[in-house]
C-alpha cells in the first residue's frame, strides 16, 4: 500500500475515533417535564486533542453539557441535573484525503436511540439521526504528511435530531 493511502486510512481511523469520543461544556434545562417534540443537539470542537467541546440542546428542552459518545457506540450527554445515555449506529461513511495539502475530510451519518436518562432526564426516550463532519489538516515531516505527529488543525461538527418524550 502506498504511504499517502496508509496515512489517509490512519487519519480517517483517528478522526472517527476522535469524532465518536467528543466532550462538551454546560447550562441548565428550561423545564423538567416538557411535552413530546423534536430535540436538536449540536456539538462543535476545534481542538486537536481530546477534551471539551461545546454542545447545545434545543427543542423539548434547552441545555448545554458534556458529551462523551465513545467508540463502543454507547455514549452519554451530561447536562446539569442529569445524564442521557444513547447508542448510535453509523449508516454511511465517506472520507477523502489530499496528500498535497495533508487534508482529510470525513463525513459520517447514522441513527441513534436514547437508552435511558438519569436525574431530570429519568424516563426520557427517543431516537433520531446524526450527521458528523470532520476536517483535519495533518502535520508534515520532511515535506510529507505525517501520521506520527498530531494534526495542525481539526474542526468537527456533530448534529443530532429526532423525536423525544420526557
Amino acid at each position: 500500500m502506498r504511504k499517502p493511502v496508509k496515512l489517509a486510512l490512519a487519519v480517517t481511523a483517528a478522526a472517527i475515533a476522535t469524532a465518536t469520543g467528543v466532550t462538551v461544556a454546560s447550562a441548565a434545562p428550561t423545564a423538567d417535564h416538557a411535552a413530546p417534540g423534536t430535540e436538536y443537539i449540536q456539538v462543535m470542537s476545534a481542538s486537536v486533542t481530546p477534551g471539551p467541546a461545546s454542545a447545545i440542546a434545543r427543542g423539548v428542552f434547552t441545555a448545554a453539557g458534556q458529551a462523551r459518545l465513545g467508540n463502543a457506540r454507547i455514549g452519554t450527554i451530561t447536562f446539569p441535573g442529569g445524564t442521557i445515555v444513547l447508542s448510535h449506529r453509523p449508516v454511511r461513511n465517506s472520507s477523502r484525503f489530499n496528500p498535497a495539502d495533508c487534508l482529510a475530510v470525513i463525513s459520517q451519518s447514522g441513527s441513534y436511540q436514547i437508552v435511558r436518562g438519569t436525574g431530570r432526564y429519568a424516563g426520557i426516550n427517543g431516537h433520531g439521526t446524526y450527521q458528523l463532519s470532520l476536517e483535519i489538516v495533518g502535520a508534515r515531516t520532511g515535506g510529507r504528511c505525517s501520521s506520527a505527529k498530531p494534526p495542525l488543525a481539526q474542526q468537527e461538527l456533530l448534529r443530532l435530531a429526532g423525536p423525544v418524550r420526557r
